[in-house]
């Protein structure tokens, strides 16, 4: 194992780059900030490296306690605005446009304030036009508020805390930077990890690295099964906004597609990764309103409800969930190992829409020793980096200029491997400089592995899938 160059990560992405330890060490992430926003906060409040020390620590609280409202610090500062002050504080915002049925006049667009409760607040256009994601997913930032005349609180300033537009082609010059291995290991750091740690091989570290899949291939529809404690949504949970993340329990077809009250799209419609972790316990009120339209989504990239003209959107699909391993560490069902996942997983028309299975069985479960403390990217200039790569075209068309398959693989394996061999190209050969070899090795085999756990249940719980074999091929050209 080579040894992790902290010096050349700081060399090359300069103020980009972050000490990972600063984070753990802050307790920020235990008040509910998301690591994009904590590390750039820690770089503006106390830069430096290493551990934080007992004056920095201080430093910190003290900014929070100011900046960071909890729920209940609702009625005071509603109180102190009623009093003339503005208050500013740090949090995620949304604005939605609430369409009255029958009204002749087009309603004034609100913010929202999740934290406090607040969900009515008025906003000038101006700051909207700045800030065009506030109507996606909501952006996190520094919020002045103040109140009207008339009672209402507005948001008189706003100031967004994430990464603007990254530069894709200084980020592919950073990436010639280093070799593979070394950039492997920085990815792998830049998500919380720790490469150096014995416990993780190059085979999970891939597998790990599989997670980013959907965040660089739009329209990615993917699992990952695994026992508990590997760390599945950690990565989804803290690198960007756009990314959102629902934890089992019951689903509605309003809360994923759109509401047919208030007219507000859903989920799938306003993130660029939807994660549903937990989905062994998932339940939906009316099944067949949420599984009809999620296949036609899942293969479409478009949904309807009644009523509703089509709403097309680059989602993509995470599920999540929990898998018993037997003594060998080995899923307990091999053929199936989808069998302890709710009933509608096994219709073959809804499974043979992922793209793979991530065998999260493979990943060590994570202990605190596992937590990266070298040198990585920031998240948010990471989370952002990875997504604007969704759109670059340049990666598909390598996959299917240097890829061949076997006759037994069906159009849907062969989209699935390309989507999948193009994903990892984006994460791991950014500038698109590479052999054959390191092609096959890096992108093709992992890609036709996570296609193979979709077809090795295909093949156990349909007859019609037999036909093909069990087995897809795959080789670099």
């Amino acid at each position: 194992m080579i040894s992790y160059n902290s010096n050349l990560v700081q060399d090359v992405f300069g103020n980009l780059s972050i000490d990972k330890t600063r984070l753990p060490s802050s307790g920020l992430t235990a008040v509910g900030v998301p690591s994009f926003v904590a590390e750039w906060l820690l770089d503006k409040i106390v830069p430096g490296s290493g551990t934080l020390t007992s004056t920095e620590l201080e430093k910190v609280n003290t900014f929070v306690k100011k900046a960071f409202p909890r729920k209940d610090d609702r009625n005071e500062i509603i109180f102190d605005l009623t009093q003339g002050e503005v208050r500013k504080l740090i949090a995620l915002m949304q604005v939605r446009v609430r369409l009255e049925q029958g009204s002749k006049e087009i309603p004034d667009p609100i913010a929202r304030i999740p934290v406090l409760n607040l969900s009515d607040c008025a906003i000038p256009l101006g700051l909207i036009e700045r800030n065009k994601m506030l109507l996606r997913q909501g952006v996190w930032g520094k919020i002045s508020l103040a109140m009207q005349p008339d009672g209402k609180v507005e948001v008189i300033d706003f100031d967004p805390f994430q990464c603007s537009k990254v530069d894709l082609q200084a980020y592919a010059d950073c990436r010639a930077r280093f070799n593979t291995e070394e950039w492997r290991d920085l990815l792998f750091c830049s998500m919380g990890f720790n490469p150096q740690h014995p416990s993780y091989n190059q085979e999970s570290k891939t597998w790990v690295l599989a997670r980013l899949l959907p965040l660089v291939e739009s329209n990615y529809h993917i699992m990952e099964l695994a026992p508990k404690g590997t760390g599945k949504s950690f990565v989804f949970e803290n690198i960007n906004s756009k990314v959102a993340l629902i934890s089992g329990g019951k689903v509605t077809s309003a809360q994923l597609f759109i509401n047919g009250k208030t007219k507000e799209v859903g989920l799938l419609g306003r993130h660029d990764v939807l994660v549903l972790d937990e989905v062994q316990s998932l339940t939906f009120d009316n099944p067949e309103e949420v599984i009809g339209p999620l296949k036609n989504y899942l293969a479409s990239g478009r949904y309807n409800r009644s009523g509703f003209a089509d709403i097309s959107s680059d989602c993509s699909l995470v599920m999540l969930a929990n898998i018993e391993l037997d003594e060998h560490l080995q899923p307990r069902n091999e053929d199936n190992i989808i069998a302890n996942l709710p009933n509608f997983f096994a219709e073959t028309a809804f499974l043979d829409r992922f793209t793979g299975i991530i065998p999260g069985w493979k990943i060590p479960k994570f202990q605190r020793e596992m937590t990266s403390y070298q040198f990585g990217l920031k998240m948010d200039f990471f989370g952002e980096s990875l997504l604007s790569l969704r759109h670059d075209n340049r990666f598909i068309s390598y996959a299917q200029q240097h890829t061949k398959f076997d006759k037994n693989a069906t159009i849907r394996d062969q989209n699935a491997i390309f989507k999948s061999a193009s994903g990892f190209l984006k994460i791991l050969y950014p500038h698109l400089d590479l052999t054959l070899m390191d092609y096959q090795r890096d992108c093709l085999e992992p890609a036709q592995k996570l296609r193979q756990e979709i077809r090795n249940s295909l093949y156990y719980l349909d007859d019609e899938f037999r036909k093909f074999g069990r087995e897809v091929y795959v080789e670099a050209k």
